[in-house]
């Protein structure tokens, strides 16, 4: 058990931003935009692949470290306070410093095993508010809520990946503060206007 948490920290601590960065000759995004090492931003300083290349690794990521502890560790909590773990790796990466992404990508991949419709439903729900007002931190906090109300009706969810989404949540509301405020002002970039370098 011991073993899966600390799998759970190193994995979600690897910053697809930072490993993907020489790829597309991007320096270190921490210096760029935000200052965070999430997908959003390495669009910023990218562009689109590279933005996406890294949405898909943090994903990635999230699934494999929950695969792994159901592996080293099958039986509930613990798969799902591996996935907490891997999330809060993303968030305060102990390879970069702890300063890492926003945590949403991972979080979306470490649902992939724990509530696969939950996940359906809030990367709709994503895409929908996306693609209607362009405002990424929008969409993605839109999805939270309905990750929520996920996790209080669908049926058959464990108790402790109920906990999981609500737990999630909260923390994605914090370190989306700032967009927050901004998005209180009207002031929250639209994707259509944000460029990239390079």
């Amino acid at each position: 058990m011991i073993a899966a948490a600390l799998a759970a920290v190193l994995i979600g601590s690897v910053s697809g931003a930072r490993a993907l960065s020489g790829l597309f000759s991007v320096g270190d995004i921490r210096g760029v935009g935000s200052g965070n090492a999430g997908a959003s931003n390495a669009w910023r300083a990218g562009g689109p692949g590279y933005g996406l290349a890294v949405l898909a690794f943090d994903i990635l990521k999230g699934a494999v470290a929950v695969g792994l502890a159901a592996a080293i560790a099958p039986l509930m909590p613990w798969p799902a306070v591996c996935a907490g773990l891997a999330v809060v790796g993303h968030v305060w990466p102990v390879w970069h410093g702890f300063r890492g992404g926003k945590g949403l990508a991972t979080s979306a991949g470490v649902l992939i095993f724990l509530a696969p419709l939950t996940l359906v439903a809030a990367t709709g729900v994503y895409a929908l508010v996306l693609a209607w007002r362009r405002i990424a931190s929008l969409a993605g906090l839109a999805a939270v809520g309905t990750a929520w109300l996920g996790a209080l009706f669908v049926p058959a969810m464990p108790a402790s990946v109920r906990v999981l989404i609500g737990l999630l949540g909260v923390l994605l509301v914090i370190t989306h503060r700032e967009n927050i405020v901004r998005l209180r002002f009207g002031e929250e970039p639209r994707v259509d206007n944000e460029t990239h370098h390079g």
